[in-house]
């Protein structure tokens, strides 16, 4: 599980999860469920819900900062939000997919997304910056 899990509706999951059997919790039992930043200041900030303020708001996680640059975060937690968006689209398909199939096939829509908004970017003038497979490993 990653240390942080960015999602629009983690104040649902963290409350359901409570009341799940302690083998499903102990799963997310290391990893941090909050809303992201935008969401948070567009969607939960001005509701009265304690619950999500307390546990959900990305703000009470000083972990979720650079320490050497104040204010600023070390996630771009509006591109979790677009990417978990972006892969919803896929849940009809994937739904009934065994793990191994499900993982296969993200790997394979993901490397063709990615090549898709190199190219894009390419097309516009732009010159992004690809990191080489070897270093990442």
């Amino acid at each position: 599980m990653p240390d942080v899990l960015f999602f629009d509706n983690n104040c649902n999951l963290r409350r359901h999860l409570e009341n799940r059997a302690e083998e499903v919790r102990r799963h997310f039992e290391h990893t941090l469920l909050v809303v992201d930043a935008f969401h948070w200041g567009t969607k939960h900030e001005d509701t009265g819900d304690q619950y999500c303020r307390r546990y959900c708001n990305p703000a009470n996680y000083p972990e979720l900062y650079d320490e050497t640059k104040p204010n600023k975060w070390l996630f771009n937690s509006s591109a979790c939000e677009q990417t978990n968006s972006w892969l919803r689209r896929f849940a009809p398909q994937t739904r009934e997919m065994s793990a191994i199939r499900f993982e296969f096939f993200l790997d394979e829509v993901i490397k063709a997304h990615n090549e898709h908004i190199v190219n894009e970017l390419r097309r516009a003038g732009q010159s992004p910056h690809i990191i080489p497979a070897g270093i990442l490993a």
